[in-house]
């Protein structure tokens, strides 16, 4: 399990719950990608992101494998929101009321505006975006020289970091680094020993 769900699986959860309170029906791709989005957001605005999921280079784009598996029975997000099959696609619904005790004003601001830019985009035209030439997701899966050509490997366990987004920017990386310290002094004791 990444720091991220370690340390904010209340506040992902919390996240989850409003997309999918916001932006009925959610399917699963859009949610993936909106996570993705908030945060690469968040970085570039002030360097540090939302949730610290860590984001694979998976052939559809960046995906947070804790978040692709909530379709999964036993997800550590289930007390949050409830993922369905309908048909091909697999619907996110919350079994929560949402709780922003764990948001910044900042971070409901800028969640609120991401929800507005893509409240209408379906869930292939955000996998688009995040392919973009020379996003982060591209140009990780070039210099790992990660190839989707085999209609079986459709996934990798590349880490996407964000960080590369603020590299030239000292106040931000500042921020970056600040930031992930604090969140190892969140961990339960017993999570360093792991």
């Amino acid at each position: 399990m990444c720091l991220g769900v370690r340390v904010n699986r209340e506040k992902i959860g919390n996240l989850m719950v409003l997309l999918a309170s916001e932006m009925p029906p959610l399917y699963h791709t859009k949610l993936i990608k909106l996570l993705y989005l908030i945060d690469e957001k968040a970085v570039k605005e002030h360097g540090v992101p939302v949730t610290w999921l860590d984001y694979k280079v998976w052939q559809y784009g960046p995906v947070a494998p804790e978040i692709y598996f909530i379709r999964d029975n036993g997800s550590v997000f289930s007390e949050f929101i409830h993922a369905e099959k309908e048909g091909a696609k697999t619907v996110i619904t919350p079994v929560a009321s949402f709780n922003d005790d764990r948001f910044s004003e900042y971070e409901l601001e800028l969640i609120h505006r991401i929800i507005s830019e893509y409240k209408t985009a379906t869930s292939e035209q955000l996998v688009q975006i995040t392919h973009e030439k020379d996003s982060l997701w591209d140009q990780t899966k070039t210099e790992n020289n990660i190839d989707f050509s085999s209609p079986v490997a459709n996934i990798s366990n590349c880490s996407i970091d964000l960080s590369r987004l603020i590299e030239k920017d000292e106040i931000k990386k500042d921020n970056y680094e600040g930031a992930k310290e604090m969140m190892y002094f969140r961990l339960p004791i017993n999570d360093f020993y792991l």
